[in-house]
């Protein structure tokens, strides 16, 4: 098979010291905040020289989820992230790079990334797929520059908070009631309709029609990662909350002696101008959403088990 190598180089001028801008590409649980087609990331083996990483992402152009696993090695005192791709996609037949980080004399960092494509030249699309990861290379810099540069900002602004509830059911029931996104509105109260797009096994895109408290339509659009009988990870990509810049959370099923016990948590990033709009401090506009938007999850793990008791009736 013959093969086709495609190179690609980015940079970015970042306003913060170096060692934190390599600690937060480092540390993959911190992708989700920077980077906002994530919807999860995990460590598959981890290391004090390198880790293996995977990472499943919402990617625009295909309204899909997708997911790729990485070869890591860090050398922090070198300020270089090299990573190389074990699952790359057709046409790709090999995929590698490296994050770099260079301490300027002002404070700041420069960051650059570099891939190395190889292509399989028999294959049609191979340029489309190397011009669609270019692009996302370029809008990742981006990102961190905006995410690092406010991120004591986002900090004081972000919320999370989670309800529980015991589920006296089996498990694999439990787990599909919240799964089977596509029945939600034979079984959610306030949902009017609601669709599921899964060309990958267990990676969905949900679309859903709600009537929110004022009695108004809302649409809403998430992408989720579902693990079967174990979580469902998701991340909110259209009809966001007025207050809210991001949303994304997760829903966890743990097996106990006196039934299964559901956590549904979520992180929001508030907007600033948003909280002041209502004359809220930032505190309170977290202890508002935490207390009104926490309850509505809990009466949603609630009207579950309603549905799933009423079928012994």
């Amino acid at each position: 098979m013959s093969s086709t190598i495609k190179h690609s180089v980015h940079s970015v001028s970042v306003d913060a010291p170096v060692d934190a801008v390599f600690d937060l590409i480092a540390d993959v649980e911190q992708h989700r905040r920077i980077f906002p087609s994530v919807l999860h990331t995990a460590y598959v083996e981890r290391d004090d020289a390198g880790d293996r990483v995977e990472r499943w992402s919402w990617v625009q152009p295909l309204d899909a989820v997708r997911t790729w696993r990485a070869r890591r090695e860090l050398h922090r005192a070198a300020g270089r992230i090299t990573f190389a791709h074990e699952n790359p996609a057709a046409p790709l037949t090999a995929a590698s790079g490296e994050w770099s980080f260079t301490a300027r004399s002002d404070g700041s960092t420069e960051v650059e990334l570099r891939h190395a494509y190889e292509l399989d030249a028999s294959a049609s699309g191979g340029e489309e797929a190397v011009a669609l990861l270019d692009r996302g290379a370029a809008a990742q810099l981006e990102q961190l520059k905006g995410f690092v540069e406010a991120r004591e900002d986002i900090a004081e602004l972000e919320v999370s908070y989670e309800a529980r509830l015991v589920i006296d059911e089996p498990i694999e029931d439990v787990y599909n009631y919240f799964y089977e996104a596509d029945r939600w509105n034979e079984r959610i109260p306030h949902c009017l309709s609601a669709s599921a797009q899964e060309d990958v096994e267990h990676l969905q895109v949900v679309v859903m029609d709600v009537q929110v408290p004022s009695g108004a339509l809302h649409t809403t659009k998430q992408a989720r990662v579902c693990f079967p009988g174990e979580k469902i990870v998701w991340r909110q990509l259209e009809g966001l909350p007025p207050l809210d810049d991001m949303l994304y959370g997760y829903m966890a099923f743990e097996q106990t002696p006196e039934g299964v016990l559901v956590r549904t948590g979520q992180t929001e990033l508030l907007k600033r101008n948003g909280v002041a709009k209502r004359g809220w401090t930032v505190a309170e506009a977290k202890e508002h959403v935490a207390e009104v938007r926490g309850g509505r999850n809990l009466d949603s793990l609630k009207s579950a088990q309603e549905f799933l008791r009423r079928r012994h009736a």
